[in-house]
Formats: C-alpha cells, sequence, structure tokens
C-alpha cells in the first residue's frame, strides 16, 4: 500500500469519526437465526468457538463497537461524544433467550439503555401447490422473512424512531456469524459519506469458482447481488483470459445504509420483495392426529434478502476488502474444511501474529494467538510488543 492509500485511508477514517463523534452512527446486527448447522442448540451469537479467551461471538462485536468508541473519544479529547447505538434483530427463535443473555453477562459493559433489540417478522409457509400449511389444529406454519426482513421490522418495533430521536444518519449493517467484522468501520463509514450514496456493500474476493456466496455486480447503473442459488450457470464460473474470475466479488452481508435511504425507498417497496425457498416444513397429518416432520421438501417459505433492495438506490459504492483481515463466517459444524469454527480461529490468530510482527515482535510456538478488540482494533497501539517474544498460544488482553 502507498503513502497516498494510506494517506486516503486516514482522510475517509477521519469522516468516520466524526460522523461517530456526531452521534450519527449506529450498529445493526443480524442475529435472528440458530447455531443448528454448527451442532449448538441456542443463538449463534451465543457460540463460543474455542478462542483461548472463551470469548462468544456476540462478546466480540460488542467489545470491538466499544473499542472503536475509546478510539473516537481519544482523537476529540474534550467532547462529550454519545455511546454508539447498537440494534441487534432477533427472531421469535430467540429473541427472549437472547435479551436473557445479555442481562447475564452484564451486556459485556456496554450500556444497556444503548442497545435495543427488536425481532424480525414472520411469513406464513405454503404448499407446493399454493395452499396455507397447518402446523397444529390450532396454528399455521409460520417462518423467519429472511434477513430482508430488518427492514420493516426496523419500522415496527420503533428502532428506527429511536434512531432518529438520536439523530442517527448512518447505519453500518452486518450478520452476526462473521467474527473478523470490523464494526462500525469508520473507513466505510466514511467512505459512504463522502461520496454521498445511499448504501454501499463491502465485498471480498471469491476464494473459489464453488464459493457459496452472493456476486455483488452493476447491472445498468445499479447495484445488485446475485444469491449463489440463483447465479445463472456459467455465469459464477467465468473467467477472464488471465484466469481471474469475471465475476468475482463477493457478498459477505457488510453493509452501509442511509436511513434516509430505508425510510424513503425501501420500506415502500417491500411488499413485493420474496424469494420462494423450498424446504421441509413439519404439518399437521390428520391422520395421525400429530405434526410431523416430512423426509422430502413439501412446501415454500418467503424470504427476502437484505441486498433486495439495493436496486433502489441511484447513488452507490462497493468497498473492497482483505478476506484474511474481515472475513471470517462461523457456519459450519466442527472440523468442516470452510467457514467453520476451526477455520475462523485459524483466521483470528493469523491476524493476530500479523499485528505483532508488524511491530517488531515475534512470535513463537503453535496455537491460537488472540488479540482483545479492546486492546486493538485494527493493529495499532501494539507498539509496546515490540522485539518482545510472543509464546502461543496466548491472549492478549492488556499492554
Amino acid at each position: 500500500m502507498s503513502a497516498l492509500e494510506r494517506t486516503e485511508k486516514d482522510a475517509l477514517a477521519d469522516i468516520g469519526y466524526d460522523a461517530i463523534r456526531q452521534g450519527h452512527v449506529c450498529s445493526v446486527i443480524l442475529s435472528g437465526g440458530q447455531g443448528t448447522r454448527l451442532g449448538f442448540h441456542g443463538p449463534k451469537g451465543m457460540y463460543d468457538f474455542g478462542l483461548p479467551s472463551r470469548k462468544t461471538i456476540f462478546q466480540l462485536h460488542i467489545e470491538r463497537i466499544n473499542k472503536v468508541y475509546n478510539l473516537c473519544k481519544n482523537l476529540f479529547k474534550d467532547v462529550d461524544i454519545p455511546n454508539i447505538p447498537i440494534y441487534i434483530m432477533t427472531s421469535d427463535l430467540n429473541h427472549r433467550t437472547i435479551q436473557e443473555y445479555f442481562k447475564e453477562r452484564n451486556y459485556f459493559n456496554y450500556p444497556k439503555e444503548d442497545i435495543f433489540f427488536f425481532e424480525q417478522g414472520v411469513e406464513p409457509c405454503w404448499t407446493l401447490d399454493g395452499k396455507l400449511i397447518i402446523e397444529s389444529l390450532d396454528s399455521l406454519a409460520f417462518a423467519p422473512d429472511g434477513n430482508g426482513g430488518v427492514y420493516r421490522a426496523l419500522e415496527t418495533s420503533g428502532a428506527l424512531q429511536d434512531m432518529t430521536r438520536r439523530g442517527v444518519q448512518h447505519l453500518h449493517i452486518y450478520g452476526i456469524d462473521n467474527v473478523l467484522v470490523k464494526s462500525i468501520d469508520p473507513g466505510f463509514i466514511g467512505l459512504s459519506i463522502r461520496r454521498q450514496v445511499e448504501c454501499a456493500n463491502k465485498v471480498v474476493w471469491r476464494a473459489s469458482k464453488s464459493e457459496k456466496v452472493g456476486i455483488t455486480v452493476q447491472r445498468a447503473d445499479r447495484m445488485w447481488v446475485i444469491e449463489y442459488s440463483e447465479t445463472p450457470s456459467g455465469l459464477g464460473e467465468a473467467e477472464d483470459a488471465s484466469g481471474q474470475l469475471i465475476f468475482g466479488a463477493a457478498n459477505i452481508c457488510n453493509h452501509y445504509m442511509h436511513i434516509a435511504f430505508i425510510r424513503d425507498k425501501v420500506l415502500p417497496a417491500m411488499s413485493t420483495m420474496y424469494h420462494k425457498v423450498i424446504k421441509k416444513i413439519p404439518f399437521w397429518d390428520f391422520d395421525k392426529r400429530a405434526t410431523v416432520s416430512p423426509l422430502e421438501p413439501n412446501g415454500v417459505k418467503l424470504e427476502s434478502f437484505i441486498f433486495d433492495v439495493f436496486p433502489l438506490a441511484s447513488e452507490w459504492a462497493v468497498m473492497s476488502c482483505d478476506r484474511e483481515d474481515e472475513f471470517a463466517p462461523i457456519k459450519n459444524e466442527p472440523g468442516n474444511p470452510s467457514d467453520s469454527p476451526d477455520t475462523a480461529r485459524n483466521l483470528i490468530s493469523a491476524q493476530g501474529q500479523k499485528w505483532l510482527r508488524a511491530v517488531g515482535a515475534s512470535v513463537e510456538g503453535t496455537g491460537v494467538c488472540e488479540i482483545s478488540p479492546l486492546l486493538s482494533y485494527a493493529g495499532e497501539g501494539l507498539e509496546s510488543y515490540a522485539e518482545r517474544v510472543i509464546s502461543l498460544p496466548c491472549y492478549l488482553e492488556k499492554l
């Protein structure tokens, strides 16, 4: 990276920090699912994926936001800076559990009045021939409406009104399962503000032709994301003359949105934005007089994706970031070679070791290198480790 690029990045971060100083920025964390694919019986954010500190995914996210706030306070020492509000989207599957968990953990030392839990909506399920599915004698079958349900949920829960009351203009929205996400990234927010965009998308380059991620593309003059399950045959595998993927910008559920975009353009258009997802849906068997789980897909769930609204934005931006620094999703069970707790730990460890070596420290041994988000957000503040020998495994939480 050249000196000019560093200067440019610093300038963007300054814009982002200034917005944080004014109380114009918030975090929205999408956490409506369960850890089923992980083999974990509970909300994914409560998952301990084996770091030396034993921190859960929720704790990492909250601590990064706390660190950004403290970095901002250090930049504006004589200014009273409002706390960064955090909005956490839950679902009917985990809403109460998540609230109780945060209460038990004392909100990870974050002001509880600045954490707002809101529940995503549900939609009825349908048979393959278009009839409502009955789940029991007194209820229909319902399913969460996808991460695109965040917009309507923000409105119906009062979260959007709370943002307006606080003076929030800029939303950083991301999924719970990426344990390397740079929460409230000042540079990303600063880029979006300087370009005066309505929404922006952070991407990494796809790791392979078969990676199951959406693809960010430009169609006409608008930004679109093609979900991997809906990518036309051959498009995802297309290469240029040098063998590089032509459509390689992977969507990682890391987005900026302006509150006016959500209020004025997104919410009025949400009623028509649904995808048909064929699933195995439990139903009431009148012969057995019981709810049964089918062995084969038997119905349709209606879901909207958070990126469905991107084409509504006339002003937009895409920001590329380094996969090894900002993308470590936990989706699959332990032992899986991709997107698992094991790969996430390895990526966190590799990042920590890189940060330490960058300041002149030596790293020896084997095991995980973990640096607390409260100690360093992006490798800064580690200068006192220069010329020291760090033995692995390690957990660095203070100088």
